[in-house]
């Protein structure tokens, strides 16, 4: 098994730096994520950007607004008037995929990989900090924040992002 998601996981990779486009299957609440601690390696830092977006409920009433500001010196991830309803093991996580609807109308990630940045606490202000280190080496893209619940294998809530910088060029 470990030997199966290594390849998948590389073949992913390896999509990802020729251009080729993959979605994952949805990501459905009770399903278990690839979920990944987060890199370190030495790569270069990327482009300035201000990535910003609203939480979406999923499998509890989730509320509030994220912002990922991206500099020379790595991002920093910021929660704002964020609130979500307890629960025994919620974590935030970064994902390549989006939240969108499936085939059957049900709400899901359109990928399965979750990055692990720590727990969430109760706070409605919550600040992540990510060195250059950290950030450069993400697996792809960061295009959504979720609130999942480890203990019970759900996600609470999905923002998805937007580049704030590409908004203003259009």
């Amino acid at each position: 098994m470990k030997q199966f998601r290594l390849a998948l996981n590389l073949g992913t990779l390896a999509a990802v730096l020729t251009g080729c486009t993959y979605s994952d299957p949805p990501f459905e609440a009770g399903s278990t994520p690839t979920v990944s601690p987060v890199p370190s390696a030495s790569a270069p830092s990327t482009t300035p950007e201000t990535l910003e977006g609203k939480f979406q409920s999923q499998g509890a009433v989730t509320s509030g607004g994220v912002t990922i500001r991206v500099t020379d010196t790595g991002a920093v991830l910021q929660l704002k008037d964020f609130s979500t309803e307890p629960g025994e093991d919620l974590r935030l996580m970064l994902s390549p995929g989006t939240l969108s609807t499936d085939t059957t109308g049900s709400l899901g990630l359109t990928s399965t990989t979750l990055i692990d940045l720590g727990p969430v606490s109760g706070a409605a202000s919550q600040r992540v900090d990510m060195d250059t280190k950290m950030w450069s080496t993400m697996p792809s893209s960061v295009r959504s924040v979720v609130i999942y619940n480890y203990s019970e294998r759900t996600a609470y809530g999905t923002a998805n992002l937007t580049d704030i910088q590409e908004l203003v060029k259009h």
